[in-house]
């Protein structure tokens, strides 16, 4: 069982009231997850939004930047943060693969009953997509960063190579 206590650590519910994460709590269930699996991959339909909740866990975000290369990290994520936002927002397509480093405990939340729960509470429906706005935005500046470094490698390479 998922308690208010348990959500009070994710920045996604920052600013709700204890009446508030019990709806939200209700909803919620745990997983586990082995060293090495993959939570979701590219293209894949996103039902579920994720929250790392154990101690020394961690979720890498990966993307593939070409065919033939190895996939790039693009976020080593810790106990705390969410993941898997595309549950949420339309197209509700995943972008990247989610894969554990190690074994993973999280807090799975079905993104269509969080919204049809947010769509009924106008506060919370305020307080979530903006506690979602900022951790899109610090994933996109993550993004954004590891891209271009991946960039210049492959420039760097192809100058190498003429």
């Amino acid at each position: 069982m998922v308690t208010v206590h348990d959500l009070r650590h994710f920045n996604l519910f920052a600013g709700l009231d204890d009446s508030e994460l019990a709806q939200i709590a209700r909803l919620c269930t745990r997983r586990t997850y082995e060293g090495g699996a993959e939570i979701f991959s590219p293209g894949s339909q996103a039902g579920d939004i994720f929250m790392l909740e154990g101690g020394n866990d961690a979720v890498q975000i990966e993307i593939n930047i070409c065919e033939h290369a190895p996939r790039t990290v693009i976020h080593t994520l810790q106990k705390g943060e969410v993941f898997g936002w595309a549950a949420l927002v339309p197209p509700h397509q995943r972008t990247a693969t989610a894969r554990c480093i190690e074994r993973a405990s999280v807090i799975c939340l079905n993104g269509r009953e969080l919204m049809d729960l947010l769509d009924k509470n106008y506060h919370m429906g305020y307080v979530v997509m903006k506690n979602l706005s900022g951790i899109l935005s610090t994933r996109l500046t993550y993004t954004t960063l590891v891209l271009r470094r991946e960039i210049r490698k492959v420039a760097k390479r192809l100058v190498t190579v003429q």
